[in-house]
Parts: structure tokens; sequence; C-alpha cells
């Protein structure tokens, strides 16, 4: 997308997810999903989902599973976890409103009384600021949350990506620096830190030159947190309208 809009990418992955093939955690929590024992199921991201009825299926659980879904509610953060299950016929009964944070979660299941019961929810690879306000948020409802997480979160594989990034950043050699999660940026400036160029990379951020954009909130305030500006958010937490309003952004400033 952004070589189609005349870009030029420099590509630096700083996140990987590692998913937890046949572990026991996973596929106990399929096995009480499939005994019916959830009144509702959360599902957070589409790399969550589809690892989920893909290790259901492996475990020739799937159609159990499926059934299961169809007898609860079924509340789907965005986009991503709701093209997994429509894929395979899962009614969802709740899509929270733009930007999808644990606010707008978090009000759409309110209405359905859980109080006093189980409600499997599966999680990210890692903790958030996010997941915190979630769980609070169930706890507030009542509701007795059996969680799961079928990935983690872990750094890149080759970190000489991410340091190449760092060292062009800071030498003026990057015009927007575009971040999709709160663990990137996190991740960023780790390894920033482990190479002593924290302070660098803050710095060149900082600079008015270089336009420094989030997908949503939540990476906002994740940026935010390393004390870097945010330059630019789009109305539409999505990956599309990031980038479109990003060449508008640049084009505007010639």
């Amino acid at each position: 997308m952004i070589e189609r809009a005349g870009g030029t990418v420099y590509l630096a992955p700083a996140l990987r997810e590692v998913p937890l093939e046949d572990d026991p955690a996973v596929r106990g929590w399929l096995g009480r999903l499939a005994a019916g024992s959830f009144a509702a199921v959360v599902f957070l991201t589409g790399t969550g989902a589809g690892l989920l009825l893909g290790q259901a299926e492996r475990d020739d659980v799937l159609e159990p599973v499926l059934v299961a879904l169809g007898r609860a509610r079924v509340a789907a953060r965005g986009p991503k976890p709701v093209h997994l299950l429509k894929q395979r016929g899962v009614r969802i009964d709740l899509v929270p409103p733009e930007p999808s944070t644990s606010d707008e979660l978090v009000a759409g299941l309110a209405a359905w009384d859980l109080a006093g019961r189980p409600v499997g929810v599966q999680v990210y690879g890692g903790t958030t600021p996010y997941l915190t306000r979630l769980r609070d948020g169930l706890a507030r409802l009542g509701a007795v949350v059996d969680e799961v997480a079928p990935y983690r979160w872990d750094g890149p594989a080759d970190e000489r990506p991410v340091l190449g990034l760092i060292s062009a950043c800071a030498a003026g050699r990057v015009d927007a620096l575009a971040v999709f999660s709160s663990s990137q940026i996190h991740n960023l400036f780790a390894i920033a830190d482990e190479a002593g160029e924290a302070r660098a990379l803050r710095d060149a951020l900082n600079l008015p030159r270089l336009v420094v954009a989030a997908i949503g909130p939540v990476t906002a305030a994740a940026i935010a947190e390393h004390g870097v500006k945010v330059d630019l958010q789009p109305e539409h937490p999505k990956m599309g309208h990031l980038l479109q309003e990003l060449g508008e952004y640049l084009s505007g400033r010639g």
C-alpha cells in the first residue's frame, strides 16, 4: 500500500506472535468450551481466534466447539476475529463500535447480565493496559472469567532491522514512523535501550520533520508513555485509513 502511494518502505518487525500449539492450557480451555461451560465467549484477535479453531480441528473437537459457540453469546473485538469466526459460520452477537477499546467492549457486555456467569476470553500474547481495563470491567460486571492465550508475544527473531531503523531515524533518513500496536513501540524502545540508543531514538521521533502515526488510541497512549509526540491518528483505527491519512499528511507538507 505504501509503495503504491509512492513511498519507500523500511520494514523493521519489532514483534512476533508465537503460537502455543498443543498447549495443555489451550486444550483444556477448548474442552470446557466444547462441553458448553461458557455463557459467553469473547475473542480479542483474529490470530487468537484462528489458532483456537485450528487447534480444535486438529484435536477433532471443532464440531462441538462450534455447537457450543452457537449456544453461547459471542463477542469479537474487531474485523479480524469477525472474519475468522464468520468463515466457520459462527454467529457474532457483539462487535464494539470504533475505536474498539476496552471501554466500548465492556459497555456492550454490560447489557448481557454476566454476574456470576462463566465467560471464556481469548486474550493477547501479553499484558497491555487495554487487557487490564477489560479484566477490571469484567470483574465489575461480576463475570467468572476463564482466559486462554493461544499465542505469546516475543521480540523479533533478528534485531538488526530494528537497530537499523533506530539509526536511520537518528540520521534523519526516515520521514514517518507508522506504529500498529502498543507492543511494537514498547519492543522498539526496549531494543533501543539495550543498545544505548533510547534517548537518540526519542529525540529523533520528536523532531518536527519526522511524523509519528498511531493506528488508534491504545497505541497512541503507548507512544506517549515513551515521551514521544503523536502527529497522526486516523479517525478509523485501521491500517488502510492510517496509511491514507499519512500520505495526505506528508503531501500537505510538501
